[in-house]
């Protein structure tokens, strides 16, 4: 049996997801550590069975995440591996979750809605979680409801700010734009690191993953634009907010974004603007098959704060 390396205080265990994505394998290379075996299937019924194969008593057990549009699945995955192995005696249990499930639901906005992010923590904590690791939330207020556990937020920010500046774009000529109201103190922080200029539009939510841009606020004409938002889920709101950079005579149009979800009809909406010169998103998801789309690599913030706990 392989024993897992020690980092000066607790052997650490990566528990693997069901699908392996680039980041959990980057994370591991990284820290030089093999995911422990572990089973994941499907009964019949839709039920999930998890069965971690290797003893994980007394040691620091990181679940890495499982990507994709099975949300609620997903979820299940990582609360059955949780409770196993909280009753295998582990000593500490980490859920990585870049792109914090039901993030966006984070509070009441009409009658009869609950509040689905802060029971999603709930669960987390009752299946076991100690902690959590999680990437640029979309409502970092969100960090209230971690009464019972701990959560850690890192962000891409500078790393996305790097990989502009490599790019040695004229400063003067460069504006960071906000797509909403809602993202403004995102955008100002960008644009501050970038030393340039900064827009925001705003919009109107139509409806759930709907929206109209309606006005700019700022100046764009000529000018070099990085559209910056926290994710880009079904892309409605990004592509409304290029077509009205456009429409206001930008030169070229860069979105960025954490989180690439890329749902839906996305890929053809950010196609039907040829002025969007690249989408740059972490490899917090899956990366879809569309050459304009570049990943920066979040895998070693991860990793280091993996040792910081587990030291």
């Amino acid at each position: 049996m392989k024993i897992q390396p020690t980092f000066a205080g607790h052997t650490i265990n990566i528990i693997p997801s069901s699908r392996p994505t680039n980041l959990e394998k980057n994370i591991s290379n990284r820290l030089n550590i093999k995911p422990t075996p572990t089973e994941v299937k499907k009964f019949e019924n839709g039920e999930t069975y998890v069965n971690i194969k290797q003893d994980v008593r007394n040691n620091d057990v990181y679940i890495m995440p499982a990507l994709g549009t099975a949300v609620n699945d997903n979820l299940m995955e990582t609360y059955l591996k949780a409770d196993a192995a909280r009753r295998m005696g582990a000593h500490r249990i980490i859920a990585i979750l870049p792109n914090f499930p039901y993030g966006r639901q984070e509070r009441k906005t009409e009658p009869g809605e609950p509040i689905s992010a802060r029971l999603n923590m709930a669960l987390l904590h009752a299946s076991g979680v100690d902690e959590v690791i999680t990437t640029d939330l979309h409502a970092p207020a969100l960090q209230g409801f971690a009464r019972e556990i701990t959560m850690t937020e890192l962000t891409s920010v500078d790393k996305m700010v790097k990989y502009f500046k490599e790019k040695k774009l004229n400063k003067k000529e460069l504006v960071v734009v906000s797509p909403d109201l809602g993202g403004v103190k995102r955008a100002d922080k960008f644009a501050q690191q970038m030393g340039c200029d900064k827009a925001v539009i705003y919009k109107n939510r139509l409806a759930h993953n709907q929206a109209k841009a309606e006005q700019l606020l700022g100046d764009v004409k000529g000018k070099d634009c990085i559209l910056y938002d926290d994710m880009i889920d079904t892309a409605g709101t990004i592509t409304e907010a290029a077509k009205m950079l456009d429409d206001n005579g930008a030169r070229n149009i860069y979105i960025c974004a954490a989180h690439g979800l890329f749902n839906g009809s996305a890929i053809e909406k950010l196609k039907k603007v040829p002025s969007i010169k690249e989408i740059v998103v972490t490899n917090s998801e899956n990366k879809p098959l569309y050459e304009k789309i570049k990943q920066v690599d979040i895998s070693d913030d991860i990793a280091n704060k993996m040792l910081d706990i587990s030291a």
